[in-house]
């Protein structure tokens, strides 16, 4: 009996202890499930902000610095227009999340603490946004594009244009839809979204009347006119006779051609003849000066005194030409009628730069020359000028090479010399080496130059003889 007294005596003791045990550990978990009744879980996270056993105050605190809004943009896809910005400050936008992390601890089953101590728990919140609405229709309207679209009337019509002759002024086509792009705006700044792409659903093009109808008729038949297929080819410029041309060699009243009693576009013959006139101006540098950018970076003035070479187009020709042209039918045929000017002086080659790319650059204040093909620097090399003490000054101007000849006797008055290679380019005076000298360059010319032509050692010489062509252009200057 004692046993089995004790035996029971053990009984009630573990019982004892295990219900104080039983009662303790639920007493912790309801006094933890009590604690997190207004404070977040164990491992909650909101972001990278740690929110276990934090109140809703203290992480709204936190999220609210964390918050940085940026700008509201529309992009405008069709390109016309840069990005529009609407800073968000100006209109008073603001994410809140207060209410959403009250929302989300009220949610919270505190009874299943136990649970979170085993899992990442991260909460996403929705804030509340608030703008000020007003502001925003205030800020929308005065974008570029928004004042644009809002003060074009829709219109067509033909004008002329000082540059561009007679064009289309359209404004029904690609109009935007300004209010489609505000409540769409809206519409995203409320979900939180602060871009906004403006694609062509947004445009539409907007009906014709009548009249504009009939005007596009005109503008049609003007343009059939007036698109010819004739292009002046002036070597590395074309010159076509478009409509944007054209607009300036018919005659106008008011703003609209003039047409006769056919109805037909009548060409303005003083207008022709300036036009022609022009292009000899623009074109032709025979027997002028001509502004030339040197080697050394220096812009000289090349005098045309001497000067035998460039580009002088035929006026009288051309302008016989362009009056008989413009009046006939077969310009306007859509077969391409290109046409090479007649010239009474034509360059190396053609163009508003007739000396181009190859040529040959004499620097006489330097006593150097350098020889350019096709862009690339061929030779560079001391040279000695003409002797100016004793008379004999070496020509300055623009002029071409007209001749390639190899061992040849050179005669003058007092002199005559043996050369390996003589290249010849206005009147007596050329290229040549000069076996006879021992150095080159330098104040040379001013005591013992040469006769006026210019002097070289041999192996520059024979560079220059081996790639230059008759007709390459010589430029001599002094500065």
């Amino acid at each position: 009996m004692p046993d089995e007294r004790k035996k029971n005596l053990n009984v009630r003791i573990l019982v004892s202890i295990l219900t104080v045990l039983f009662s303790l550990i639920a007493l912790i978990y309801l006094l933890t499930a009590f604690y997190f009744r207004k404070r977040f879980l164990p491992n909650t996270w909101i972001g990278d902000v740690y929110c276990t056993g934090r109140n809703a105050d203290s992480i709204a605190a936190d999220l609210r610095d964390k918050i940085i809004i940026p700008d509201i943009t529309i992009s405008w896809e069709d390109g016309e227009y840069e990005n529009s910005v609407i800073p968000s400050s100006d209109i008073g936008y603001t994410y809140d999340l207060r209410e959403s992390v009250y929302r989300s601890i009220g949610s919270q089953n505190t009874f299943a603490w136990p649970k979170a101590l085993f899992g990442k728990n991260v909460l996403h919140l929705v804030p509340v946004i608030t703008y000020d609405e007003s502001a925003l229709d205030e800020r929308f309207n005065s974008l570029d594009r928004i004042v644009y679209e809002n003060s074009t009337e829709c219109e067509y019509s033909i004008v002329f244009d000082e540059t561009s002759g007679y064009i289309e002024k359209d404004t029904h086509i690609h109009r935007l839809d300004t209010g489609k792009v505000l409540s769409d705006l809206k519409a995203c700044l409320s979900e939180g979204r602060l871009r906004l792409d403006v694609d062509d659903s947004y445009f539409y093009d907007e009906p014709y009347n009548s009249d504009e109808i009939a005007e596009q008729d005109y503008y049609d038949r003007m343009a059939s006119y007036l698109n010819t297929d004739l292009v002046y080819d002036m070597g590395a410029e074309k010159i076509p006779f478009d409509i944007s041309l054209m607009s300036f060699l018919i005659k106008s009243e008011g703003g609209r051609p003039v047409t006769d009693e056919k109805g037909d576009f009548v060409l303005d013959d003083e207008k022709i003849t300036g036009w022609i006139s022009d292009l000899c101006s623009d074109y032709n540098t025979y027997g002028l000066d001509r502004q030339f950018v040197s080697s050394n970076g220096k812009t000289v003035t090349v005098p045309s005194f001497y000067s035998d070479y460039g580009t002088q187009i035929d006026e009288k020709a051309e302008l016989l030409f362009l009056r008989n042209a413009l009046k006939s039918e077969e310009i306007r045929d859509g077969v391409p009628d290109i046409h090479i000017p007649e010239y009474e002086h034509e360059g190396f080659v053609r163009g508003l730069d007739d000396i181009g790319d190859t040529y040959v650059e004499v620097d006489l204040t330097d006593q150097y020359l350098y020889y350019y093909k096709n862009g690339e620097l061929i030779l560079e090399t001391d040279i000695v000028s003409g002797d100016i003490p004793k008379g004999w000054a070496t020509p300055r101007g623009t002029f071409a090479v007209y001749g390639k000849y190899t061992d040849q006797y050179l005669y003058g008055r007092d002199y005559i010399d043996f050369v390996s290679f003589w290249m010849p380019y206005f009147r007596g005076y050329g290229f040549h080496d000069s076996d006879w000298r021992d150095e080159w360059g330098g104040e040379i010319y001013t005591y013992d130059g040469s006769h006026g032509c210019i002097n070289m050692d041999k192996k520059p010489a024979e560079t220059l003889y081996n790639n230059i062509e008759i007709g390459t252009p010589v430029i001599v200057y002094d500065y």
